[in-house]
């Protein structure tokens, strides 16, 4: 057997054992995630039949799917590359928001301590990308405590002589945000630091850890313009250091007061919803028929279509699937603004980054909505849709 014919088999093998200890990292990354959600479910079950429910349990619950969406699209993004930095989020909230999801993470032998400054640390960041980059620092930090210890989540503005110099001289006149992490563990020995960025590299064992979380972390703060370090010593225990750039609170949210739909702005309205998934096509149309609104629906673009020509009243909605046997969404919103020009068409998709695909691209000015789907992000799209057809109607 010649020598490159060995070195090929090698490299097989290696990549074979990697994807089994990432398939077996993903697994018990959402086990973990799906355990929260039966758990709190049980209990809320519990709950309303005793009558004593409260909304702590199903927020609970809430956060635990947001963070199983995080998870989706951390591994999209890892194979992207790229994360989107469109929002502008407070750091100090975004981190008492986590502390909820952490607690039950950590378990008991872990104490947890935060450190937040009062006012705002507005990023240029989604929430969810600072979910996953605290997330995976503080569940490697859990790791290496299997006996317990302590956590400590420290957020601070930075002084400028603190700040790395590469940043300083990169962005010169901005400031800048601090985010420590720093664990009681038993530390990352010296030959071994220098590669716990690298993709799929985990000394945890197989169905232990993905070998992505630090990738990802990395990858995200480099993509927020941002820097880590980390510093380690053997039977002490790990920090690590984030440096991300400040940026200027936000304008007001949502359309302006005297501008804002009525509460009821969306009722009597009518939407077709194309959806091959049957029951998150049902899930779409309780929450609309819950905004008083009038429900179509078909399980693919043909279907839809088909709707629609039977329909004699206006439809003021179209939300749709890109992804979707038969007719996707893209051809079919294209067909249907032909045919109902003054209608608003609304894309949605588990995809975040469709355009890698050129059959699939959404026009760039509709609204594109990531999956799980949010009620309040969905109506806030509906009525920032209605608002701009009064605009240009002139009402």
């Amino acid at each position: 057997m010649s020598n490159n014919s060995e070195a090929t088999r090698l490299a097989q093998r290696q990549k074979l054992e990697a994807l089994g200890q990432f398939a077996g990292g993903i697994a018990h990354d959402f086990n973990n995630i799906l355990s929260i959600i039966e758990g709190y479910t049980h209990i809320a079950t519990k709950q309303l039949k005793d009558g004593t429910l409260t909304p702590e349990q199903l927020h609970k619950i809430l956060l635990s799917t947001q963070r199983g969406a995080g998870l989706t699209r951390q591994l999209l993004s890892f194979g992207r590359q790229k994360v989107s930095v469109d929002e502008k989020t407070d750091l100090a909230e975004a981190l008492r928001q986590i502390r909820v999801l952490l607690c039950p993470l950590l378990g008991g032998t872990v104490r947890l301590l935060m450190t937040l400054p009062e006012e705002p640390v507005w990023l240029n960041a989604s929430p969810d990308l600072l979910t996953q980059v605290t997330l995976n620092l503080a569940l490697n930090a859990r790791d290496a405590m299997p006996g317990g210890g302590e956590l400590s989540i420290v957020c601070m503005f930075c002084q400028k002589q603190n700040v790395p110099r590469i940043l300083r001289e990169k962005y010169a006149g901005t400031e800048f945000a601090c985010l420590h992490v720093i664990d009681s563990g038993g530390g990352i020995p010296p030959d071994i630091l220098p590669r716990i960025f690298d993709p799929f590299f985990t000394t945890k064992d197989v169905g232990k850890g993905t070998g992505l979380g630090l990738s990802v972390v990395y990858g995200i703060v480099d993509q927020l313009k941002g820097v880590i370090e980390v510093s380690s010593v053997v039977g002490e225990g790990t920090r690590f250091d984030i440096y991300l750039p400040l940026t200027s609170a936000p304008a007001a949210e949502g359309l302006a007061e005297e501008d804002d739909p009525l509460p009821d702005g969306l009722a009597g309205k009518t939407i077709l919803i194309a959806e091959d998934e049957p029951e998150l096509r049902g899930l779409l149309s309780d929450m609309f028929s819950g905004m008083q609104m009038k429900v179509l629906s078909a399980g693919n673009g043909d279907q839809a279509l088909v709707v629609q020509d039977e329909y004699e009243g206006d439809i003021d909605f179209l939300l749709t699937d890109v992804v979707m046997p038969d007719m996707d969404g893209v051809r079919l919103g294209a067909m249907f603004t032909s045919i109902r020009p003054d209608s608003n068409v609304i894309y949605m998709s588990g995809y975040p980054f469709m355009d890698g695909r050129k059959d699939l691209r959404v026009p760039e000015d509709s609204p594109l909505i990531g999956k799980p789907l949010q009620e309040g992000k969905i109506r806030e799209i509906l009525e920032r849709a209605l608002q701009r057809k009064r605009e240009r109607l002139g009402e």
